[in-house]
């Protein structure tokens, strides 16, 4: 599990239209304290699978065969529970859907927002470009 996949009875499911901090990427809260932000995002995904059924409308696959979709636990989109927390990013790009759970949390400087953190995708690009050299 990660803060923006699910494994249902060995499957992986990547929820659709979010993304969450990668293993390693660390963030700051807003006292300059370094956190690993990827452990805290998905510590808040169980959270809220807890013991629960997890039910999954599967959209698509991505470019290497990732199963993504819709994943509720109780009716509630596990989604925009993640975003609206500030626990991961809305992925605009890919989907507008939760767009606004982002603006609540960023407006309220709630999780990822209470502090300073790059966002994934730039994370993952600067990983990149810094293992080229």
């Amino acid at each position: 599990m990660e803060g923006d996949l699910l494994s249902l009875n060995g499957t992986s499911v990547r929820l659709m239209g979010i993304d969450a901090p990668d293993q390693g990427q660390k963030c700051k809260n807003r006292y300059g304290h370094e956190l690993d932000c990827f452990r805290i995002a998905t510590a808040v995904l169980q959270s809220l699978v807890k013991d629960e059924e997890v039910s999954c409308t599967i959209a698509e696959k991505d470019r290497t065969g990732q199963r993504m979709g819709e994943c509720r636990v109780r009716g509630v989109d596990l989604g925009a529970a993640m975003v609206s927390r500030g626990w991961a990013f809305s992925y605009s790009s890919l989907s507008p859907a939760y767009a606004s759970g982002e603006a609540f949390a960023q407006s309220r400087r709630l999780g990822l927002w209470s502090g300073k953190v790059e966002k994934p995708w730039q994370w993952r690009s600067r990983q990149q470009r810094e293992k080229a050299r």
